[in-house]
């Protein structure tokens, strides 16, 4: 009797201190035990981290998990569920200038100027040292590439880092660069040039009267425009027409007025909303109307400050709403004008972060990180199995239009094909690829996928010999566009050369980059019982590959990666020699803690 009323008093003992725990430290509870779903909408936090330093500039947000960087120097992530992900030591300090790309690899740069790409387990990709730190964020385009911002130069690189191209635009940089509804890099120069430069370096220009304070991007149907707004809070729209000519393809018009200090702006196809230095928030349309006004948490009748400014602001606008966001709180509204929330906070020590499931980050003066729950309404634009939500749009290189040459049978003859594949490679090599790489791209393709619909073709004479196709299967690779990986991954489904079906292996490697996992469903055809080609280089081609998209996507793609790894690893067929380099590379990826679970 005496031991049941002892095990009765330890049961109590332990659900009151669970419980208390709850109520007191909820951010000592295991952060697994939160999910998306349960994160009720409440005044609370839902979970708060010890930083151990101030953060300087906004959390940023991508792929359900958070990246911070941190006032002496290191650079933090998060889960969205609280689960401490890694911490990169930046050396020298981080600038607070970061970007995450599609798959969560993060871009940052020291003090010292050295720039480095990092993966979702906060391993170093590559570095790039630029001389000097950066004072803008970099922009990441909708194919992976990297357009990096230093005073008056631009320079773009691959995701894998290859050099595409840079450019001096002659004067240094005013404002923070942004990527327009085309996928190009938009600025304006402290000479007052607005700049739109796309993604291949081509670049229109139109000089303004004063420095903007905002550029809002806008796309409707029938043209591709922008709205910058001023200090004084006058407007102006520029309009991008792409049948002018070089050169003059973009003109000034007049706008309506805000009548008031722009402090952020956010939009969505041919609608922008702005939100103003008082509070308040307007949504127009692509002609300036004033659709409907509306209160923020800011505004003096909602208590705020009423004294807004564009580094304490920010906005969100998606197909859930409209969110603004400062360092004092946040308020969503609907599309039509109608305020769903308002969430007042503790002043922050930099701007909050609104991410797509709802949760604001909240980096505090106490060097804490806060999460709050504030909507439940959830995006519903299309999002990868393993990552964020797709890109806006494409550049068209996995299907780009003919090339120059694609007409002329010359191009069959060896010698041809000798001076093209020069020309492509000193392209790529003097990283000045630029206006060239589409047409690049597109004979590559043409030359490597020859016999398509060709009722003639001969494996016995082809036109473009496999030793040919090699070579401008691997100049694919370096230029690492990803919407170029499904191409190489039908052609390894296709393609019935082992030594084609390796090098299209070696250029997804290369490029590093598959969101969607692709090319492991091409790879599991090397796991077939009934599989022809059981070839070394092929099985080592693969698994170099495999790796290498392991590194760059991390979590959860590599979890799958290293699973057929193993897969590999067990069969009958290849000689110890190839097993043992499998097993290598199996380990490395361990060691580097790219098995781990996020959650």
């Amino acid at each position: 009797m005496e031991n049941k009323k002892i095990n009765f008093r330890k049961r109590f003992i332990f659900l009151t201190w669970i419980i208390l725990s709850a109520l007191l430290f909820p951010e000592i509870l295991p952060a697994q035990r939160i999910t998306a779903d349960a994160m009720v909408i409440k005044a609370a936090p839902v979970w708060k981290q010890e930083l151990g330093e101030l953060v300087l500039g906004q959390p940023f947000l991508q792929a359900e998990s958070a990246v911070l960087a941190g006032s002496e120097g290191s650079i933090k992530s998060f889960y969205m569920l609280g689960t401490p992900l890694w911490s990169f030591d930046a050396q020298e300090a981080a600038t607070p200038y970061v970007a995450r790309s599609y798959e969560g690899a993060s871009y940052v740069c020291n003090n010292a100027g050295i720039f480095k790409a990092i993966n979702r387990v906060g391993r170093e990709l590559w570095r790039l040292n630029l001389g000097k730190p950066i004072n803008f964020s970099p922009v990441v385009g909708w194919d992976g590439r990297v357009f990096i911002p230093l005073d008056s130069q631009v320079f773009c690189r691959t995701a894998a880092g290859t050099a595409l191209w840079s450019k001096d635009l002659g004067s240094p940089m005013a404002s923070a660069p942004i990527l327009d509804h085309a996928g190009s890099f938009v600025t304006v120069l402290q000479n007052r040039d607005f700049v739109k430069l796309n993604q291949f370096s081509v670049e229109e220009r139109i000089r303004l009267d004063q420095m903007p304070t905002l550029i809002i991007s806008l796309k409707s149907k029938s043209q591709e425009s922008y709205v910058v707004l001023y200090q004084n809070g006058d407007a102006e729209k520029i309009t991008y027409n792409e049948k002018g000519n070089r050169g003059r393809k973009l003109t000034r018009g007049s706008f309506p007025s805000l009548g008031a200090v722009p402090a952020a702006a956010a939009s969505r196809d041919d609608n922008f909303a702005v939100t103003l230095r008082d509070g308040r928030v307007q949504m127009r349309d692509l002609s300036g109307r004033i659709l409907w006004t509306g209160n923020s948490h800011e505004t003096a009748e909602e208590r705020g400050s009423a004294n807004l400014d564009k580094s304490r602001a920010y906005m969100v606008f998606d197909e859930r709403g409209i969110y603004v966001v400062s360092t004092r709180g946040a308020t969503g509204f609907a599309e039509d004008g109608r305020r769903r929330f308002i969430h007042k906070i503790p002043e922050a020590n930099s701007l909050p972060s609104f991410s797509d499931e709802g949760v604001l980050y909240v980096c505090g003066k106490d060097k804490i990180l806060y999460t709050y729950k504030l909507d439940e309404k959830p995006r519903t634009v299309k999002r990868s199995k393993y990552y964020g939500h797709e890109p806006d749009g494409s550049y068209g290189m996995g299907n780009p239009p003919p090339s120059p040459w694609s007409t002329d049978s010359r191009r069959f003859h060896d010698d041809q094909q000798d001076i093209m594949f020069d020309m492509i490679e000193k392209a790529i090599n003097s990283g000045q690829l630029g206006e060239n790489e589409p047409t690049y791209v597109a004979y590559m393709m043409e030359m490597i996928y020859f016999y398509q619909n060709d009722p003639k073709y001969s494996r016995v004479r082809p036109l473009v010999k496999p030793i040919q196709r090699i070579a401008l299967i691997r100049l694919l690779g370096r230029i690492g566009s990803r919407e170029t990986v499904p191409f190489l991954w039908n052609m390894f489904d296709k393609d019935e050369e082992p030594a084609i079906k390796a090098a299209c292996a070696e250029a997804i490697g290369k490029i590093g980059v598959d969101p969607d996992g692709g090319s492991f469903y091409s790879y599991n055809y090397l796991l077939a019982a009934n599989n022809p080609n059981r070839d070394p280089q092929l099985l080592l081609s693969a698994t170099s590959s495999i790796a290498a998209i392991c590194r760059f996507s991390g979590p959860p793609l590599s979890g799958e990666g290293i699973m057929l790894l193993r897969f590999l690893s067990n069969l009958p067929w290849p000689p110890a020699s190839i097993k043992a380099q499998i097993k290598n590379e199996l380990d490395a990826l361990f060691r580097e803690g790219l098995d781990k679970v996020m959650n």
